[in-house]
């Protein structure tokens, strides 16, 4: 090749290269106004949706599945909202990404701070909207997330206690999370957009370079979301009575990269790789327009910009490879990806089902009689198995007792909590591990005969 062909093939490559730039470029510059209208469709969708939510272990699914089967328009409002939710982390990141490419932690701090905050912001929110539909899958997201908190160093014992209201999962946990959800996570974003408005007009300028092209962009994207929610309805499996111990529940793709990641860490790392490594990665992202100072100019003329491209490269591949052998391994195990298919074949064949509410069956006596506690519908005495060795700790009557300092938890109202079936009842006394009971909870399962098991757990789901 000559010199002359091959000076004009390396311009040709420039040229290309540099095309390819600002096409990234260009695409980068949009991504302020699609995260803008993906926090309004979120905002408007929530609302929506919680005008037919009742945050209860016994009525969520059941409210859910009205807005799927019943209101119009319903399936599609909150397909909306669930695939706006993964959505709308992955722009974010992107507008971190753009932000950290043009620099502008150093003269637009302000745009920088509140667009690493709202990250977090936001993965929070997708964290605690994933279990109130109350079916399997969330039922299995909160029994993960309770682990998760209860592994963090010196606060998450506490903090498992506060977020489950209790020792155990029950309404008081949904309602937890759907406060968190609904009511202080969305002030704490609103609180972030408007600081980020009341910052400097050349940081403003950073946000919407264009907003011609932001607006395009925005509506592309929402009309991609609109037609893919239509063909694609939001997850709802089972609920969490019906769930067998065959079902597979997967999480929403955006913390697929967690559940993949926790299967290689053992124990208690899990909880620190779930929670404290990401708040520390935040952390560190917030004060990157702080750390130019001399010590880090050691390493490198440009600190600022070295520390927060090994961050965000890193976290790209991370989540990214986790997510990947997530899906991958999935479809490899023949079982898994025939146990999944048989899961969704089972969730289309829920929707086509008509909508059941839920009946209260009262008397003209007894709606009209006030009740001022909790009664006691077990119309026989317990079984001797459970006088001879339940009763010192939960009562004669389920109504639970006192052993010193020990408080023992009441056994009224038990079968409606999720997984206190009779069958679950009879593998609690076998394995009180598996239902996330503790010492001085201990096994039965030499104690009772098979029998005096069931008939123990037969009598119990009859206090009320």
């Amino acid at each position: 090749m000559s010199r002359s062909s091959e000076a004009h093939s390396n311009t040709d490559l420039g040229q290309h290269s540099d095309a390819f730039s600002s096409l990234i470029a260009a695409s980068l510059q949009t991504t302020g106004g699609i995260v803008g209208l993906l926090l309004i469709v979120q905002f408007l969708t929530g609302v929506l949706l919680a005008f037919y939510y009742v945050p209860s272990v016994d009525h969520a699914h059941t409210t859910v599945s009205f807005i799927e089967k019943v209101l119009s328009g319903g399936s599609w409002l909150r397909s909306l909202h669930h695939y706006g939710s993964q959505l709308l982390p992955v722009f974010l990141f992107l507008h971190i990404i753009r932000l950290f490419w043009q620099e502008a932690y150093n003269y637009a701090t302000t745009h920088w701070i509140a667009a690493v905050i709202m990250l977090g912001l936001v993965m929070a929110a997708g964290a605690t909207g994933y279990s109130l539909p109350w079916d399997a899958r969330a039922f299995f997201s909160t029994r993960v997330a309770e682990g998760l908190l209860a592994g963090i160093p010196l606060v998450g014992r506490n903090t498992r206690l506060w977020m489950l209201g209790g020792s155990e999962i029950s309404t008081l946990t949904l309602s937890r999370l759907f406060a968190l959800h609904v009511v202080v996570t969305p002030f704490l974003i609103l609180t972030v957009i408007a600081w980020r408005f009341r910052g400097p007009k050349a940081s403003l300028r950073v946000c919407w370079p264009n907003l011609s092209r932001q607006a395009v962009a925005a509506g592309l994207v929402f009309l991609g979301l609109a037609i893919w929610s239509m063909k694609v309805p939001a997850p709802l499996g089972p609920t969490v009575l019906d769930m067998t111990t065959a079902y597979l529940p997967r999480p929403g793709a955006q913390f697929l990269w967690l559940y993949q990641s926790l299967k290689y860490i053992p124990g208690s790392l899990g909880s620190l790789v779930g929670t404290v490594l990401p708040g520390i990665v935040l952390l560190i992202l917030v004060l990157i327009p702080w750390l130019d100072v001399p010590w880090l100019r050691k390493l490198s003329t440009r600190p600022q910009r070295l520390i927060a491209g090994v961050i965000l490269a890193c976290s790209a591949l991370l989540v990214l490879t986790m997510t990947t052998l997530s899906y991958l391994s999935d479809r490899k195990d023949p079982r898994t990806a025939q146990q999944l298919a048989r899961q969704a074949a089972q969730e289309n064949a829920f929707r086509k089902e008509p909508f059941k509410p839920i009946l209260l069956n009262l008397t003209d006596d007894q709606s009209s009689r006030q009740i001022t506690g909790p009664v006691n519908t077990a119309q026989e005495g317990p079984p001797p198995a459970y006088t001879k060795l339940c009763a010192t700790c939960h009562g004669e009557r389920g109504e639970g007792a006192r052993q010193g300092t020990l408080r023992f938890p009441p056994l009224l109202g038990i079968s409606a909590k999720p997984r206190r079936t009779v069958d679950d009842i009879v593998n609690l006394l076998n394995n009180p591990k598996d239902y996330g009971l503790e010492p001085p909870m201990k096994s039965f399962a030499t104690k009772l005969t098979e029998q005096e098991k069931r008939e123990i757990a037969a009598w119990i789901v009859t206090l009320k």
